[in-house]
């Protein structure tokens, strides 16, 4: 994946902006949480062919790596979308939310204590330092992988994992990613999705 700036971009998160907005395209957040001046647009390698996809932040109550990922084909109409909703529940866990195509895929509580935006920006200042934690609780070397590879504490690499774990029934065509893991990636941005999917 590759991320587009410029006149592409802009014209693809207007379109996705306007699918949104004219209830084409169903979400589960409220419509004012979803960022689009903050949206991230990628071309997406594949075999076969071209994709594009937006992916929105969600804020309003819903934890970093929330967003919604609207996948377009190279004609420029949507093919798949995928919302990723973080947000805590009343167990006072993390509990990761995933949609496709405006379905609900799964949800599931994570039984990791919720962290604000703010803890888990404070403790991703540590860094990759934070996946040998994680990885010394037994959360498994692919969460210490994602951490290392993004440079993300062991919490923010987590909720990575569990935002794509189980989550590709569906993969984008010619590719082995899906939409909630470009959504995840994207979300937190940076390094080669590649690398992070190699983690898997």
């Amino acid at each position: 994946m590759t991320q587009v700036d410029g006149h592409r971009a802009r014209n693809l998160t207007r379109a996705a902006l306007a699918e949104v907005k004219s209830g084409g395209l169903a979400t589960h957040a409220p419509r004012p949480a979803l960022s689009f001046g903050q949206a991230k647009v990628y071309s997406v390698d594949s075999d076969g062919p071209a994709y594009s996809s937006v992916t929105v932040p969600i804020s309003g109550g819903y934890s970093m790596v929330s967003n919604l990922t609207i996948l377009f084909n190279d004609s420029g109409e949507i093919t798949q979308s995928g919302e990723t909703l973080i947000s805590e529940n009343e167990a006072g866990n993390f509990n990761i939310s995933k949609f496709s195509d405006g379905e609900l895929v799964k949800s599931k509580d994570t039984n990791r204590p919720f962290m604000t935006d703010a803890q888990l920006r404070q403790d991703a200042q540590r860094g990759a330092a934070g996946a040998d934690t994680v990885a010394a609780q037994g959360a498994g070397s692919t969460v210490a992988c994602v951490a290392a590879v993004l440079g993300v504490s062991g919490a923010v690499a987590y909720l990575i994992v569990g935002a794509c774990a189980g989550a590709c029934t569906v993969p984008v065509v010619g590719t082995a990613i899906c939409v909630a893991c470009i959504g995840a990636y994207a979300a937190v941005g940076g390094s080669s999705i590649a690398a992070v999917a190699s983690c898997f």
